[in-house]
């Protein structure tokens, strides 16, 4: 199967509050396991995830963060900056821990107030396996993804992988379709949001 690597610029940032398994979507894309751990990441940690597309493995650079809470000046200084070195963002949420979906707010206004240029944003609802302790509906991340006008909304599992390399596929798929080149901007037609795409 060939293979396709981006540039570096053309990668994919995951951010959002601690523990809502940011790391461990990761690892279920690169292993096919769910490993219960919880290993707190302390600083930008880069992976490469080679994602099947149309007979060809995109191969993507995948850089999770530090988890944060609103004003924290210690994810500010090493988040911020990876902000302008990305073209996908994934903001991740914990579908059983309401504090981290309102915090998607924040989250998207320290992009837009530092980004200015066209990037592609995932809304991504984690843990849609735990459907006995949900705090955050389908509707809810329907909703915020319309209203923060982000351009897909997906429900996963990082435990059990429901909807793990869809996730991925999309993400390489919209890198493939920009195209970017480092220091260019480049204004991309609208993208529809699926707000169907979860399978739980």
């Amino acid at each position: 199967m060939a293979e396709v690597a981006f540039p570096e610029r053309a990668s994919v940032l995951i951010i959002g509050d601690f523990n809502v398994g940011k790391s461990t979507l990761i690892n279920y894309q690169r292993t096919g396991k769910f490993v219960d751990t919880i290993i707190p990441t302390m600083e930008i940690k880069p992976s490469t995830i080679s994602v099947p597309v149309n007979g060809k493995n995109l191969n993507i650079t995948v850089k999770d963060s530090p988890g944060m809470k609103k004003d924290s000046i210690k994810y500010g200084r090493s988040v911020f900056p990876e902000f302008q070195k990305c073209a996908v963002i994934l903001f991740v949420y914990d579908k059983t821990y309401r504090p981290s979906f309102d915090l998607i707010k924040d989250l998207k206004q320290n992009v837009d107030d530092l980004i200015n240029r066209r990037m592609e944003y995932i809304l991504v609802g984690n843990k849609c396996d735990q459907t006995n302790k949900e705090e955050v509906t389908l509707k809810d991340g329907q909703d915020r993804c319309s209203e923060l006008n982000m351009d897909l909304f997906i429900e996963i599992s990082a435990k059990e992988g429901a909807n793990v390399e869809e996730l991925f596929r999309e993400a390489a798929l919209r890198l493939k379709d920009m195209e970017l080149q480092f220091g260019s901007t480049k204004v991309l037609h609208s993208s529809e949001s699926t707000s169907d795409s979860c399978i739980c």
